[in-house]
């Protein structure tokens, strides 16, 4: 029998998934044996919910010392800026889209480049709605920009994320971040929202010895 997948659902524009990447990083590690990992951007942002902090996400200025609490990240100073100015513009399909590229061009980078996303966005204030800002993410890949371009700007792409949303929502798994768990054909909800690392790793932990000594 294939080992079980852990399918993340996230969101790159998701302050909530930005806390919840170390603890996926660690699940990663604990589980790399037993386990696969399938990122799936879901795509908060988009179309008419598309729209500038100022408009559309006013909550977020407020809501990151709670977050920063609960997950014990930190958001960084250039974040706090673009929050509190409130013009930027909140559109996740760009970043998604980013994610959908690497996923199909370097599956084993998928993890670590929803990290990069994130800390891009959360502490270092980048645009994610230039494709500049991906080119520069994924210099220390062995990944051309030229390759990564070219797909990236491809209407294949761009349909297979499309594509992906819907089935993120087929599956009611747009509270970012959502855990899923796919076994054999079979595809079940773990969990949504933040949860701690310790809650994660002892439920999967029982679940997949119970699978394994059913095999």
């Amino acid at each position: 029998m294939d080992k079980p997948t852990l399918i993340y659902v996230y969101d790159p524009l998701c302050r909530w998934c930005f806390g919840f990447h170390a603890v996926m990083e660690k699940l990663q590690k604990r589980f790399q044996e037993r386990l696969n990992i399938r990122v799936i951007p879901g795509g908060l942002a988009i179309d008419e919910n598309a729209q500038t902090i100022q408009e559309g996400y006013p909550e977020i200025k407020g809501s990151l010392r709670q977050v920063e609490k609960m997950t014990g990240t930190c958001f960084g100073e250039n974040f706090r800026l673009l929050a509190e100015e409130g013009s930027y513009y909140y559109d996740s399909e760009p970043a998604c889209i980013a994610q959908t590229t690497v996923n199909t061009l370097m599956p084993e980078r998928s993890l670590d480049f929803a990290g990069k996303l994130q800390s891009a966005l959360f502490q270092d204030g980048k645009n994610l709605n230039h494709t500049e800002t991906f080119i520069d993410l994924i210099s220390d890949y062995d990944l051309s920009a030229e390759k990564f371009s070219e797909l990236y700007n491809s209407s294949s792409i761009q349909e297979k994320t499309r594509q992906q949303f819907q089935w993120v929502q087929e599956q009611n798994a747009s509270a970012f971040p959502t855990l899923l768990l796919e076994i054999g054909s079979d595809t079940g909800l773990m969990s949504k929202g933040y949860r701690p690392y310790d809650t994660l790793e002892s439920h999967l932990h029982h679940l997949l010895r119970n699978l394994e000594r059913m095999t």
